[in-house]
């Protein structure tokens, strides 16, 4: 029996998991994001279906299904991250008026962007 070409597949709780794709060079170069996400399905049943789950190898996000692995360049035992999409880009506006009428406005810009669970705030103040 020839050669079984795998993957790493780091899952969210820290798990490693073994992938096995296929037998032939032939096979991985024809390997696909969609064929890819079916086989950790199949380890991982939890993660079946998920919308909000995506797969990052090197800095590249994983993108459309029928894109082939080859061409993200992964190739045997490539290590793949399996992380959650957080919504981010949510915004929040706050005004504060001080003193009588308009003559002294602030408005506080509060913009939070998460972004692989790590959460960043930008604070702006912006004065009339």
């Amino acid at each position: 029996m020839g050669k079984i070409y795998q993957v790493v597949v780091h899952g969210l709780r820290g798990e490693k998991l073994m992938i096995d794709l296929c037998n032939t060079e032939e096979q991985m170069q024809k390997m696909t994001v969609r064929q890819l996400k079916e086989k950790i399905a199949e380890k991982l049943p939890q993660t079946a279906g998920q919308e909000n789950l995506r797969l990052i190898f090197t800095d590249k996000h994983l993108e459309g299904d029928n894109t082939l692995l080859s061409e993200y360049g992964i190739q045997h035992m490539s290590v793949i991250q399996l992380v959650i999409k957080v919504p981010g880009g949510q915004m929040a506006i706050v005004s504060l008026l001080e003193g009588g009428g308009n003559n002294c406005m602030a408005t506080l810009v509060l913009s939070v962007c998460l972004r692989a669970a790590v959460a960043t705030v930008y604070l702006t103040t912006i004065s009339l």
